[in-house]
């Protein structure tokens, strides 16, 4: 009767504290319920989690350091999903905040049923990232931004801290200009789970192909800023029979070349083309749109479209049943930027 009281008083206590003592009395709670199952005989060891309100409660507080952030949570209130972003076009409407740091992110491990992380422009490097080693059963993981916060120390190497995540479903690597090199050559996977795939600068082509090859069932593919050759890209077609949606931006604009290599993506259902450095002739360049039998989608900016006004028309004459809109359905499951 007396460790039940004092464990009731304790998570009676919880909810009138801040969330640091909470987590005290968390420890302390599973503690006493370890000493009293060893007293009474049971060979029971608890390694609980903090109760939900508690987890949701560091999350907010976390959460408060960012411009914009989501918290997921699964059924029974646990925290899944951790997304924090900082933007200069949000600064305006919510102002500067200093972002969670190395300190914020060994935390995580109060978060046991964590499956989603991203982060964008946030203080954060090797040290606070390898807590992420411990959620092998990582969903989702998304780096933007990484050398943009003030404080920022992401080494090259930081993305090995995902190799061991084979549940991986989600991988966005984006908007990291400062970073001189990500080192995703040594990445050894495979992720066999991996659906959508988001790449940019600075990876360079053989690294962008090399992740490719571990991730073979990708459906939605995004690169950015891409150095891809046409040749590579016939062979992606290859890599990835699944593909469904290609955001195609290479460094140099799109080229006659780039398009003809898709001839072999047979399950492409939306193609987004993006950055011209000028017009592309029908004949041995727009003209191998026809071959995707299940392409339903092509979204090409205004200027672009009228840049191909010609071959586009020609393209649309001869497949009336193709959508071409400026808007992208890029598919997201949070309000990214």
């Amino acid at each position: 009767m007396k460790w039940s009281a004092v464990l009731f008083f304790n998570c009676w206590q919880t909810v009138r504290m801040p969330v640091q003592n909470q987590m005290r009395v968390a420890r302390q709670s599973r503690h006493l319920l370890q000493m009293l199952f060893a007293v009474s005989g049971f060979g029971l060891v608890l390694n609980a989690a903090p109760p939900p309100e508690i987890q949701f409660a560091l999350a907010e507080q976390l959460a408060a350091k960012v411009q914009r952030s989501e918290i997921r949570s699964d059924e029974d209130g646990n925290v899944t999903g951790l997304i924090f972003i900082n933007h200069q076009t949000l600064t305006k409407d919510v102002g500067v905040k200093p972002g969670i740091t190395d300190a914020d992110l060994l935390q995580l491990e109060q978060f046991p049923e964590l499956n989603a992380v991203n982060f964008e422009a946030q203080p954060i490097g090797d040290r606070g990232l390898a807590v992420l080693r411990k959620f092998p059963a990582m969903k989702q993981a998304g780096f933007h931004y990484m050398a943009k916060a003030p404080g920022a120390d992401a080494s090259p190497d930081f993305i090995t801290v995902i190799d061991a995540m084979r549940d991986l479903e989600i991988l966005e690597i984006k908007h990291n200009f400062r970073m001189k090199a990500i080192n995703v050559h040594k990445l050894k996977g495979p992720f066999p789970k991996v659906w959508r795939l988001v790449l940019d600068t600075p990876l360079t082509a053989e690294q962008s192909m090399h992740l490719i090859r571990l991730c073979p069932n990708v459906t939605d593919l995004q690169l950015h800023r891409t150095s891809l050759t046409d040749k590579q890209l016939s062979e992606i077609a290859k890599l990835l029979p699944k593909l469904e949606v290609l955001w195609l931006k290479p460094k140099q604009g799109v080229t006659a070349k780039h398009l003809t290599a898709l001839k072999d993506f047979g399950s492409l259902r939306i193609f987004s083309p993006q950055s011209f450095k000028g017009g592309i002739p029908f004949e041995n360049g727009w003209d191998a749109l026809l071959a995707l039998k299940h392409l339903k989608r092509l979204e090409i900016s205004d200027a672009a479209r009228r840049q191909n006004a010609n071959a586009i028309e020609s393209v649309k004459d001869r497949r009336p049943s193709l959508n071409i809109d400026a808007r992208l359905t890029r598919s997201r499951n949070y309000k990214g930027l």
